[in-house]
């Protein structure tokens, strides 16, 4: 829409000013290949035409204003204008991550035993999932105007989570993740082939589970409900805000990527929390239906705001 706009600018601007009289008005441009007008004055004495221009009519003086201006206003949209107005769940949730504008890490963990994962020589690979979640992640913060330095967890030192906000993506195959966990209501706890979210409110309930039964290819096929964080606080230790996006197995890491990239998932969060969330810290816990080794859409099971 904004490129045909733009030719049509351009071709009643060359109409204009073939028409006689017009020579020794100021001239504007609109080159092709951008959206930002030129303007060139008119030609010096003893140059160009020299005739008098006979005048314009009002109505038609007009209507080449009113194409100039309705072109300005479709240019200006095009070049970022919103109209103002709340801002959606999603931009809510990242407001604090991309506040300061600069530079997000975005680190994932190294892909556990029996999964998916693209290899890579020396350092192992990374689980389908948690690629999908940098991908999808990592391309929203570079849409909000950040530099995206990504890593790998065993690459990452404490002083870039100083110099930077983080985002976090997975749960035990990333050791940053546990330990930023370990003073937060729920926190991901594994024994033998169990793996469940512990909420540190009811410690001996394991309504949040899954078995991956002798190992983590068979099991994980065998999943039909998965389980999922995301957390969204400012580390006490290195002053950042710092996000974890982590499932109990790569499904549940999937459904928090789709609430934390899709605005009509996004929804789901701003109804279950409350005021000034966006400015807060905050854990969600949730859950998502497995249907033929496919995520289904998150559900909102649990919430802590503080």
């Amino acid at each position: 829409m904004v490129r045909i706009t733009a030719a049509e600018v351009r071709k009643r601007l060359a109409q204009y000013y073939q028409e006689p009289g017009h020579a020794g008005e100021i001239r504007i441009e609109l080159p092709v290949g951008s959206y930002v007008p030129e303007f060139h004055l008119p030609p010096g004495p003893g140059i160009g035409v020299t005739e008098p221009a006979p005048p314009m009519s009002s109505l038609r003086r007009l209507r080449v204003w009113l194409a100039v201006a309705a072109a300005v206003l479709v240019l200006w949209a095009a070049a970022g204008w919103r109209p103002h107005g709340p801002p959606s769940a999603l931009d809510r949730f990242w407001h604090p991550v991309v506040a300061g504008g600069g530079e997000v890490m975005v680190c994932v963990g190294a892909a556990p035993a029996g999964s998916q994962a693209t290899p890579e020589p020396g350092l192992g690979g990374v689980a389908w999932p948690d690629v999908q979640a940098l991908v999808r992640i990592g391309g929203l913060l570079q849409e909000k105007g950040l530099s995206v330095q990504l890593c790998r967890e065993a690459q990452a030192s404490f002083s870039d989570f100083q110099r930077m906000p983080a985002v976090l993506i997975g749960a035990f195959n990333d050791e940053w993740t546990l330990r930023l966990m370990e003073n937060m209501r729920f926190q991901f706890r594994r024994e033998g082939s169990s793996r469940w979210i512990e909420d540190r409110d009811r410690p001996e309930s394991r309504a949040w589970s899954i078995n991956l039964g002798d190992g983590d290819a068979g099991g994980y096929l065998s999943i039909v409900q998965d389980y999922g964080v995301i957390s969204r606080v400012m580390n006490p230790r290195t002053g950042r805000i710092s996000v974890i996006v982590a499932g109990l197995s790569g499904y549940g890491t999937v459904a928090a990527t789709q609430l934390l990239t899709e605005p009509a998932h996004a929804e789901i969060l701003a109804r279950a929390a409350p005021a000034e969330w966006q400015d807060r810290n905050l854990q969600i816990v949730l859950g998502t239906e497995v249907i033929e080794s496919a995520s289904g859409p998150p559900r909102v099971l649990s919430l802590a705001v503080w």
